[in-house]
C-alpha cells in the first residue's frame, strides 16, 4: 500500500473513531439525563427515611426545614475551624473540619412544634473507599442516632459502618456529645481507655480509617451544633 493510501486510511479511521465517540457520548449523556431525576428522587427518599430513623428515639420529634442558608452557614463554620483545636482561621486550611466532612442539608429537629435540635445530612470525606454519606440527629447537644446512606468501604471491614453494632454507638441512650475538650479525638481504638466516655466512640476493629473518617465528620458537626446552641 502506498504512503498516500496509508495516510488516507488513517484519516478515515480517525474520522470513524471520532464519530463513534460522539455517538457513544451522546447516548451516555441521554441516559444520564433520563435517569438523573430518578436517582435524585431515590436519594431524597433515602435521606428522608434516614432522618425519620435518627429522631425516632425522641418522643414527639419531627423534622422541619431549617432555611436555604442553613447548610451554607454550617459549611462556612467547618471551613474556618481546625480539627482537634479551638483555633479559628480566616480561610480553609489542610486540617479544617471541612477537609474531613461537609454538610449537604441541615434540618430542624422539633418536639411538639418547638425547636430542640438539628438533623444533619452530611459526607465524611476521608473514608477508605471515598466519601461516606450519613444522617445525624442532634437533640439539645446529644446525638440521637446515625444512619449511613452511602458508602464504598471494604466489605467485612469498613462497610460494617452500616451495621447495627456500629450505629448503636451513636444511639440516644449512649449520650454521645461533643468531647469535653477540643483536643480529644472523637474515637478511640479497642483496648485503650477512652479519655471522654460521653465524647468518644470505639473504632471498629480492622476499620480504623472508616471509624476515624466518620468520627471526625461528626465532631465537626457537633462543634458547629455547640456554637448554634451557645454552649460552653
Amino acid at each position: 500500500m502506498s504512503s498516500e493510501k496509508k495516510e488516507r486510511s488513517f484519516v478515515i479511521d480517525a474520522i470513524i473513531l471520532c464519530v463513534i465517540t460522539l455517538v457513544l457520548g451522546g447516548i451516555l449523556a441521554g441516559v444520564y439525563t433520563m435517569t438523573k431525576g430518578t436517582i435524585a428522587q431515590r436519594q431524597a427518599d433515602t435521606d428522608s427515611k434516614a432522618c425519620e430513623k435518627v429522631i425516632a428515639s425522641v418522643d414527639g420529634a419531627t423534622v422541619a426545614d431549617a432555611g436555604d442558608d442553613a447548610v451554607a452557614q454550617a459549611n462556612d463554620f467547618l471551613t474556618k475551624h481546625i480539627l482537634n483545636s479551638s483555633k479559628e482561621v480566616e480561610e480553609e486550611q489542610s486540617e479544617s473540619y471541612s477537609k474531613h466532612g461537609n454538610g449537604t442539608t441541615v434540618k430542624k429537629l422539633q418536639v411538639t412544634g418547638s425547636d430542640a435540635g438539628y438533623v444533619y445530612i452530611a459526607d465524611a470525606k476521608k473514608g477508605y473507599g471515598g466519601s461516606i454519606s450519613f444522617v445525624l440527629g442532634v437533640y439539645n447537644g446529644t446525638v440521637t442516632g446515625i444512619e449511613i446512606t452511602s458508602q464504598s468501604e471494604t466489605a467485612g471491614l469498613g462497610a460494617n459502618c452500616e451495621s447495627d453494632s456500629f450505629k448503636n454507638k451513636f444511639a440516644l441512650d449512649k449520650g454521645l456529645q461533643y468531647p469535653s475538650s477540643d483536643e480529644i479525638p472523637m474515637f478511640y481504638k479497642a483496648g485503650t481507655t477512652p479519655k471522654d466516655e460521653k465524647g468518644q466512640i470505639e473504632a471498629m476493629s480492622g476499620a480504623t480509617v472508616t471509624s476515624r473518617a466518620i468520627a471526625n465528620a461528626v465532631k465537626g458537626i457537633l462543634y458547629y451544633d455547640k456554637e448554634l446552641r451557645g454552649a460552653e
